[in-house]
């Protein structure tokens, strides 16, 4: 009796196999199937050059803010030198004054030029910083706005 279970088995199992084998898959399903992984591979194609571009424009963005950064550090540094320099020259000029009033206009003159002189590098370092900030919000607003078709593409 197990012989013929185990026999039976056996024939259901190869005619199970033989009808796996000879079923054909239809051609309307093999289409779409190939379209569908077409379709994939363009979208995520679309999407890698989209999310290419934007790294890009942000490597770009970011090495600017840094240069730029590294430039406003350097003119503070050069402002405060350019102050020291000529505080000492005022403190030479002061110790040649002949008279109290001669010492009076030269303090006066360095209060007037180096209130002048850090007006005008603050203006500068303000006006550099507006535009590396200006140019980098352009540049991340146009490549997120260069990535968004590729997103709606690739969803």
């Amino acid at each position: 009796m197990t012989t013929t279970k185990t026999t039976a088995k056996k024939i259901e199992a190869k005619a199970d196999a033989a009808a796996f084998n000879t079923t054909k898959i239809a051609d309307g399903a093999r289409e779409y199937v190939q379209r569908t992984a077409a379709s994939v591979k363009d979208r995520s194609d679309s999407a890698y050059e989209g999310v290419s571009k934007f790294n890009n424009g942000l490597e770009k963005t970011l090495s600017r803010f840094v240069v730029g950064y590294v430039g406003i550090l350097g003119e503070v540094a050069e402002a405060a030198h350019a102050n020291m320099n000529h505080a000492l020259a005022t403190v030479e000029k002061v110790a040649q004054a002949k008279t109290l009033t001669e010492a009076a206009q030269i303090q006066v003159d360095f209060v007037r030029e180096n209130a002048t002189s850090n007006y005008d590098r603050a203006r500068t370092a303000f006006e550099a910083t507006r535009d590396v900030v200006t140019e980098g919000y352009k540049t991340i607003r146009e490549g997120t706005a260069e990535v968004l078709p590729y997103a709606k593409k690739a969803a």
